[in-house]
């Protein structure tokens, strides 16, 4: 049956069935389960990981990146290079912006990056849930990166068509977070290893899980993939995935900024 045909409770039921209860019951207390246990899953899931003996990331307080004055020149540039191209990564947009320039910053100084891909440019599209409103500016973020990396290629993915464009030394090409499947089209126009993804595209955990599981098989040694604009909410989902990285081969940090967490993954080997 259709899922518009169902009540309230079966459509719960039926719509999240990792979480719905294999066990007889009412309609209406089967969903209200349903709903617990999606709730309940990941910190229960932490608290295992914590009870048998698994390293629990803790919070760095963003401005902890930027401490020398090399990377604090670094991220001041950015700034200025955010803010001029009108984007809300370093606190442009009305107050509404971040302070992510300190992390980006201190990560391309020390990096000779020739190769970046950022999901998400920024739709002004409603109808899209990761529009950023008529205020924003498409691709905006990208131009700041390729004016501080002047011998790098930069490269965009959204899932808004009406709003990729190519430009000097920027391509950009359509991505579904939501559909795994679209990356492997991505991944054959960007390059095979690539020194920083970054996701600001959908924030909602399946879409930033679909970026992990293209980004990780792309960095290169030392490279850095970045989820931005983590709800508190979600934290506890991120602490489970950094417990869940092998430690020799990635080094992930949770990333306390101004109004929102970032999930940093480092390739070491």
């Amino acid at each position: 049956m259709p899922l518009k045909h169902l009540s309230g409770n079966f459509l719960i039921t039926e719509s999240f069935p990792v979480f719905a209860p294999m066990s007889a019951g009412s309609s209406r207390a089967r969903a209200a389960l349903t709903v617990q246990a999606a709730g309940q899953t990941f910190p229960f899931m932490l608290e295992l990981l914590s009870a048998t003996g698994s390293k629990i990331e803790e919070a760095t307080p963003i401005a902890m990146f930027a401490d020398t004055e090399e990377k604090q020149a670094a991220a001041l540039k950015l700034k200025e290079l955010f803010d001029s191209h009108g984007s809300d990564k370093a606190g442009s947009n009305k107050g509404r912006g971040h302070n992510y320039h300190l992390l980006y910053g201190s990560i391309l100084v020390t990096q000779d990056a020739s190769a970046v891909l950022e999901i998400g440019l920024g739709t002004n599209n409603v109808e899209f849930v990761s529009n950023m409103g008529k205020r924003g500016k498409p691709g905006a973020s990208l131009r700041a990166f390729r004016d501080f990396l002047p011998s790098a290629h930069v490269y965009g993915a959204d899932i808004d068509r009406s709003i990729l464009f190519n430009e000097e030394r920027i391509a950009t090409f359509f991505v579904d977070q939501t559909d795994i499947s679209s990356f492997s089209v991505l991944g054959a126009a960007v390059p095979d290893e690539l020194d920083l993804i970054i996701d600001d595209g959908l924030h909602s955990p399946n879409a930033n899980l679909a970026t992990l599981i293209f980004g990780l098989g792309r960095l290169k040694l030392d490279g850095c993939l970045v989820i931005e604009d983590i709800s508190p909410r979600s934290l506890a989902i991120w602490q489970v995935i950094a417990a869940s990285l092998p430690p020799d081969q990635y080094r992930s940090q949770i990333v306390a900024a101004d109004q929102a967490f970032l999930f940093l993954v480092r390739r070491l080997a």
